[in-house]
C-alpha cells in the first residue's frame, strides 16, 4: 500500500520502561527495597533506575533507541545490573504483572512527594496496586498526532495485552484469568482505554478542565491503557504486563512501534472509531485478560469472532513494509513464538499444575512458580 503521510526516513524511536518485583532470594517473598540497594543501582544505571510507587517494587528505563538490536542489549544489560546487585543484597527481581503470592496489605508507599500524592488520593487502591507492567514509548513521525493516533491505536491493545500476558494468580489465588493485572489496575480512576478524542484540541481542554477542576496536578495523572507521554513526544503503550522473558518484551515493543508507523502513514485507518467499536475493544480487552491468546477476539472489520493467530496473521501482512522499514525482522517474528511457546502466564500455570500433579501443597507449588520466575527474570 502506498504511504500517504510521514517521511519515509523517520526512525520512529522508542523507549522500554519495565517494573520488577523485589523479592527475597530465600523464599522469594516480597521485600521492601533497601537504601543501599538503591544507591547502588543508582551508581550504576543513573537516573535509568528508579523506584516505584510501592517500596517493594522498582522500574528501569532503556534509553532512545532506532535500533532494536542496539535496544535488546540495553534492556538486558539493565536487568544483568539490577539482579546482581539484588544478588548481593541476598535479593531478585521478578518481571511479571503480578506477584504470585504477594499480599497487597502491609505495603508501604515510597517516600516521595509524587507518591504522597498519589497515595492520598487513592487511599487502598494505591496499597492495592502491587502490579507490575512493560511500558512502550514511540515517537511518531508528528508528535502533534498522537491524540490521534491514540484512538486509532485502540483495536490493536487486545492483540498487545494478550501477547504479554503474566499475572495468572493474584494474592495466592489462581484467578482464572490470564492477565489480572488489567483487572486489578482498573479500580483505579483514569485507566482502561481512553476516551475517543478527536484531536489534540480537544484532548488539551479536557487537560485544562480537570487541572482546573483540581481533579488531576497535570497529564501524568492520566494512567489509560495508551496515553500521548507528557515527558516526552512520544505516545505511550501502557496496557501491556511485565515480561519475563525480555525478548517477548522486545518483541511486542517492535510490534506496537510498526503500528505506530503503519498508523501515522495510513490516516483514514479507523479513523472513524466510534462508541460501538470502543465497546468491541473493551470486550476484546476483557478477552485477552481472561484467555490470553487461547480465545478468539472479534474483528472490527467483519464483526466475527476469529482466533488470535488469524488476526496476527491478517496484522503482520498488513505490516510486512513497516517491520522492513524499521529493521525489526528478527524481534517481530519472535511472536510467533510467543504463540507457540505461550506467555508467562501460560508458564506459570503449566508449573503450577505439574507440582500440584507431583503432590505438592498449593503453598509449595506457587513457591515453586515464583522461584522459576525469578530465575527467569534475571538473563543469564
Amino acid at each position: 500500500m502506498t504511504s500517504t503521510s510521514g517521511p519515509a526516513d523517520h526512525p520512529y524511536t522508542f523507549g522500554l520502561e519495565e517494573e520488577y518485583f523485589l523479592v527475597r532470594r530465600n523464599g522469594r517473598r516480597l521485600r521492601h527495597m533497601p537504601r543501599r540497594f538503591f544507591t547502588e543501582c543508582r551508581e550504576s544505571l543513573g537516573e535509568r533506575f528508579g523506584s516505584e510507587m510501592l517500596q517493594t517494587q522498582v522500574e528501569v528505563q532503556t534509553r532512545v533507541h532506532d535500533d532494536p538490536d542496539t535496544a535488546e542489549e540495553d534492556l538486558r544489560t539493565l536487568r544483568r545490573s539490577v539482579a546482581a546487585v539484588a544478588e548481593r543484597h541476598g535479593l531478585g527481581i521478578v518481571a511479571a504483572g503480578t506477584h504470585p503470592s504477594a499480599q497487597w496489605r502491609g505495603q508501604l508507599s515510597t517516600d516521595k512527594p509524587h507518591y504522597d500524592h498519589v497515595m492520598g488520593e487513592l487511599q487502598m487502591l494505591g496499597q492495592r496496586n502491587l502490579l507490575s507492567g512493560l511500558h512502550v514509548h514511540v515517537q511518531p513521525a508528528d508528535p502533534g498526532r498522537r491524540v490521534e493516533l491514540m484512538a486509532r491505536m485502540q483495536p490493536f491493545l487486545p492483540l498487545l495485552l494478550a501477547l504479554s500476558t503474566s499475572s495468572p494468580f493474584w494474592m495466592g489465588h489462581a484467578t482464572g484469568l490470564m492477565g489480572y493485572r488489567q483487572t486489578a489496575y482498573q479500580e483505579i480512576p483514569r485507566t482502561g482505554l481512553p476516551p475517543l478524542f478527536r484531536d489534540q484540541t480537544e484532548y488539551d481542554h479536557y487537560v485544562q478542565r480537570m487541572t482546573d477542576g483540581r481533579a488531576i496536578q497535570d497529564a501524568s495523572f492520566l494512567w489509560w491503557a495508551l496515553r500521548p507521554s507528557r515527558a516526552f513526544p512520544t505516545l505511550e503503550l501502557r496496557v501491556t504486563d511485565a515480561c519475563t522473558d525480555l525478548c517477548d518484551a522486545l518483541a511486542i515493543a517492535q510490534l506496537y512501534r510498526c503500528l505506530v508507523r503503519h498508523l501515522e502513514r495510513r490516516p483514514s485507518l479507523y479513523a472513524d472509531l466510534h462508541a460501538g467499536d470502543q465497546a468491541i475493544v473493551a470486550e476484546n480487552l476483557w478477552r485477552a485478560q481472561r484467555h490470553g491468546f487461547d480465545a478468539g477476539l472479534i474483528d472490527l472489520g467483519s464483526r466475527r469472532l476469529v482466533a488470535v493467530r488469524e488476526m496476527l496473521e491478517n496484522t503482520l501482512e498488513a505490516l510486512d513494509d513497516d517491520i522492513r522499514a524499521l529493521g525489526c525482522e528478527r524481534q517481530v517474528e519472535r511472536v510467533w513464538r510467543i504463540l507457540e511457546e505461550g506467555t508467562s502466564a501460560h508458564a506459570q500455570l503449566q508449573r503450577y499444575r505439574e507440582r500440584r500433579d507431583a503432590g505438592d501443597s498449593h503453598a509449595a507449588a506457587l513457591s515453586h512458580v515464583v522461584h522459576w520466575l525469578a530465575d527467569a527474570s534475571a538473563p543469564a
